[in-house]
């Protein structure tokens, strides 16, 4: 008579890591590398941890607030600069390097940014980065209601560039090289530089005669002259 097969012990599995708040964020983050914004749901995220759906409201209340926190998760990985010393003649190049960082940070998990759009982020690591980009501002002599509102122009432009790469399709590949292939990717989907060179020039002269321009220049140069128009918009009047 044959010896029935012994059930495996549960106790010889692995045991799975703990379930907390970070874990949950990070298992969300890794489903959007993979599959995209829009896949990261609580049912997703749950089978990625091994578990129910129902596990992880103990840790997020819903969709919404994981992905703030995944957002927030994104935008602490960007170091702050310190703010200048009197006099502050380096102000600007430090605001535009940690624009750059930030964009770069979010690209990285293309999507995220889109977070920002249409509401504030009152989470801990967005709140320590406009406290800083604030006081660059302030420390550079601009007004406080001009830079509070020049806080909003910042984050605006932070949220459409990254935007912008979240739709490219397929998916741009993620951080500093995203701006790149995104550009690239909308440039080969329009036929920019043909439909540009096929333009009237009697009907308009201005952009028959700017096509190399138009289409031309690497997606870093452009943010840089972005960020560039913002500062020194925000430095007059």
């Amino acid at each position: 008579m044959e010896t029935p097969p012994r059930r495996k012990s549960t106790r010889a599995r692995p045991a799975k890591p703990p379930l907390s708040e970070r874990a949950v964020v990070e298992a969300g983050l890794r489903v959007l590398r993979r599959e995209g914004l829009d896949a990261v749901t609580m049912r997703k995220v749950a089978a990625e941890l091994d578990t129910g759906p129902a596990s992880l409201y103990v840790y997020v209340s819903q969709r919404e607030e994981l992905l703030r926190l995944m957002h927030d998760a994104v935008i602490a990985t960007v170091p702050l600069p310190e703010l200048p010393a009197e006099p502050p003649g380096d102000w600007r190049s430090r605001l535009a390097a940690l624009v750059t960082d930030v964009v770069h940070a979010l690209n990285a998990y293309p999507g995220i940014g889109r977070v920002s759009l249409g509401t504030i982020p009152a989470t801990p690591a967005w709140l320590g980065l406009f406290d800083r980009i604030l006081g660059l501002l302030l420390a550079g002599g601009v007004e406080r209601q001009r830079a509070a509102w020049g806080c909003d122009l910042i984050a605006l432009y932070i949220g459409a560039v990254t935007y912008e790469v979240s739709v490219a399709a397929p998916p741009a590949s993620g951080g500093p090289d995203a701006l790149q292939a995104a550009l690239e990717h909308r440039h080969a989907a329009v036929s920019i530089e043909e439909r540009l060179a096929g333009l009237d020039p009697a009907r308009y002269p201005h952009l028959a005669a700017s096509t190399a321009e138009l289409a031309g220049g690497p997606a870093a140069a452009r943010l840089a002259l972005g960020i560039e128009v913002l500062i020194g918009g925000l430095t007059r009047g």
